[in-house]
């Protein structure tokens, strides 16, 4: 799936500051729920052949989107984080219930690698949909999936490295002025690394059984 022409015109003047506002706002507690709704109208937009990124009118409407977004993501975390704090609780009780705590812990590393796995189209299926059931039919977006595996993957993998990379070349310094400013580009460059993940699942979503577009043609 090719990105080039979607970053070629998303940093362009006409388009940048809109996904540069929802950047500085990303790991804000309740206002980043702007910033995930607006990535859903992203996605919206995209399923529909539009060009372009939305605009950030009705702000209260990607606020209430982006709440919801953020409880689908919850809801595939949520096995994981229970089983880690299982574990961190049996570390607490004594060495003998520590020993399976520990074990409990790691394995919800690799349950939340899994979940996590599912988030993309996940995502775009409640985007599109608007429904949380669809969101949570694990088989049937499994098999979405199956249906381009490999780049998913790739995608997949490319942006954990992304977002990664994110945080080993971008340094907080000690300096408070310069600290907000590196922060404020840390967020900025993590949400387009979201926002270009938006439009390569999208694109990938869009040639499944998943995407009602197909459902209407068949």
């Amino acid at each position: 799936m090719d990105v080039i022409p979607f970053i070629q015109f998303t940093v362009s003047s006409r388009y940048a500051s809109r996904w540069i506002y929802g950047g500085l706002i990303m790991y804000i507690p309740v206002l980043n729920f702007f910033s995930l709704g607006y990535l859903s109208k992203v996605s919206r937009l995209l399923m529909i052949g539009g060009v372009g990124l939305p605009t950030w009118e009705r702000k209260s409407e990607a606020w209430v989107e982006g709440a919801k977004v953020l409880f689908v993501f919850i809801l595939y975390g949520a096995i994981p984080f229970f089983m880690f704090a299982c574990g961190f609780f049996l570390t607490a009780l004594s060495a003998i219930t520590g020993f399976f705590g520990h074990i409990v812990m790691k394995l919800s590393y690799l349950v939340l690698l899994i979940s996590s796995f599912f988030i993309p189209f996940a995502f775009i299926t409640y985007a599109e949909q608007m429904d949380f059931k669809k969101a949570l039919e694990f088989e049937r977006i499994l098999q979405g999936i199956k249906e381009v595996f490999v780049p998913y993957l790739v995608g997949y993998v490319g942006t954990v490295l992304a977002l990664v990379l994110c945080w080993l070349v971008i340094p907080i310094p000690k300096s408070t002025f310069f600290q907000l400013f590196m922060v404020a580009l840390f967020s900025i460059a993590t949400y387009y690394v979201l926002l270009v993940a938006t439009y390569y699942f999208t694109q990938l979503f869009r040639r499944t059984s998943l995407s009602t577009e197909i459902e209407e043609r068949t």
